[in-house]
């Protein structure tokens, strides 16, 4: 059994704002140095809150500016894969790997972007939002496979199949990704953005200039 584990926003995704961020700045929330969005950030890398303390906050923040599902709808579809995805996918399925995403996004936006090729994917682990009948926003489920929860959900894979860990692969861009290596697999960091990408401990393999992401796939020993 093989797999690969992928995050989300600037991995499967074209360089650009995060999903979180874009909400915040839609509701002309400030995100600079010394905002709420940045106290909370920083409050929960501080153990000062927990993670979902961290989403009980955020959901208020959104709530405040009459959060509902409509602005999430709008935000996804700004959202776009990267070139040559479904092609890696489907690659990657006729070659016998698992395919997951565990990520700090939304599963409403990663389902939506991925579109058709949701049926590649045995999983996604994200966090979760929740509306209610009049489409307002009501309550955020913050993932457990955040941070150092992804290293957490890839070796429960590990254990749940008895696979090896040379066969398990993480590609990640972000600084929460940068704590797959724990999980002792593979680790390839594309289009770093603040992922301590010279850290040979945490990533195995750099690719800086990813616009297609089939050029993944000698790292995960497939020819394109």
């Amino acid at each position: 059994m093989k797999a690969v584990f992928f995050d989300f926003d600037g991995t499967l995704t074209h360089r650009r704002a995060n999903v979180w961020k874009s909400i915040w700045q839609m509701f002309d929330y400030d995100i600079s140095e010394g905002s709420y969005y940045r106290q909370l950030f920083n409050d929960f890398l501080a153990n000062r809150i927990t993670h979902q303390q961290w989403c009980d906050l955020t959901c208020e923040a959104f709530k405040n500016k009459g959060m509902t599902i409509d602005v999430l709808n709008q935000i996804a579809s700004k959202v776009e894969l990267l070139a040559g995805a479904k092609e890696t996918f489907e690659t990657l399925k006729q070659n016998g790997f698992d395919l997951f995403v565990v990520s700090g996004n939304i599963t409403d936006v990663i389902e939506k972007v991925l579109g058709e090729n949701v049926k590649y994917f045995s999983a996604i682990r994200a966090n979760d939002m929740f509306f209610d009948d009049e489409n307002k926003l009501t309550f955020i489920k913050g993932t457990s496979y955040d941070f150092e929860g992804k290293a957490k959900f890839i070796l429960e894979y590990k254990e749940s199949t008895g696979c090896k860990v040379d066969d398990l692969y993480f590609v990640g861009n972000g600084a929460n990704d940068k704590w797959a290596h724990l999980a002792g697999c593979h680790t390839i960091c594309i289009n770093p953005e603040n992922a301590d990408e010279d850290d040979k401990n945490k990533w195995h393999e750099t690719l800086f200039e990813v616009d297609d992401l089939r050029q993944i796939l000698p790292l995960l020993g497939i020819e394109k």
